[in-house]
């Protein structure tokens, strides 16, 4: 998502923040690559910039995970909203992005639309994560969809017994001799179950890299009387 429900930033500051201190406030210590979403008011409350409204949304989910994923509120482009110099101009008439990526401190920041096409978003991603991570995050997604795939598999199984074991005792009573074989089968699908838990999370666990950090991002440096392009 951000993640669908992602926190949105908000600080009481009544004045735009220099860029760097903005960058500072919105990755909270958090060293995973940032994805900034702007809502709008059209998408307001949504996730329709990151989104897809008809397509396979499960890998951008999915991908998420490994960004530290922040939602900025319509007003955010307002000159006194304190994280407005994110979405600064460079050029008038310039369009402004619904969604940008960027490393915690502003680095290697490369925006969208808003209205690119999956595929667009997820070489973004992928970029990112190659840059970033250790390990092969597509091989990561791809199993990590399986592990999925065998949830729901497993959640059906588990709902079909548990509707047995309950007609079984509607129809013979908690005393029932067939009731420890249906329960036998539920216990089975439980340890299944925590063994899917334990590979989704190792599936997850990529480890981040140990990235040179520029001590000024891009966009920081500059004609000090622009604003949000001052030094600390």
């Amino acid at each position: 998502m951000p993640k669908p429900g992602a926190t949105t930033v908000s600080v009481e500051v009544e004045r735009a923040l220099p860029v760097e201190q903005a960058y500072e406030w919105v990755a909270d210590n958090d060293k995973r690559p940032l994805l900034v979403l702007r809502e709008c008011e059209l998408c307001k409350g949504t996730d329709h910039a990151l989104l897809s409204r008809s397509l396979d949304n499960e890998q951008t989910v999915l991908l998420t995970h490994w960004f530290h994923c922040v939602k900025m509120p319509p007003n955010v482009l307002d000159k006194k909203h304190p994280f407005t110099n994110l979405f600064l101009r460079e050029k008038e008439g310039e369009r402004i992005p619904h969604l940008f990526f960027a490393d915690p401190n502003g680095s290697n920041k490369m925006e969208l639309p808003g209205d690119q096409p999956q595929t667009k978003l997820w070489e973004t991603m992928f970029s990112y994560l190659d840059r970033c991570y250790e390990g092969n995050a597509k091989e990561a997604i791809k199993e990590m969809r399986q592990v999925l795939g065998q949830f729901d598999k497993i959640d059906g199984l588990e709902l079909e017994v548990k509707t047995r074991i309950d007609k079984e005792i509607e129809k013979n009573g908690p005393k029932s001799p067939k009731l420890k074989k249906l329960e036998a089968s539920l216990a089975k699908l439980g340890k299944e179950r925590e063994a899917l838990v334990a590979k989704e999370k190792a599936l997850r666990a990529l480890a981040l890299k140990a990235l040179n950090e520029p001590a000024v991002p891009a966009g920081a440096a500059g004609d000090d009387s622009k604003a949000g392009e001052g030094t600390k």
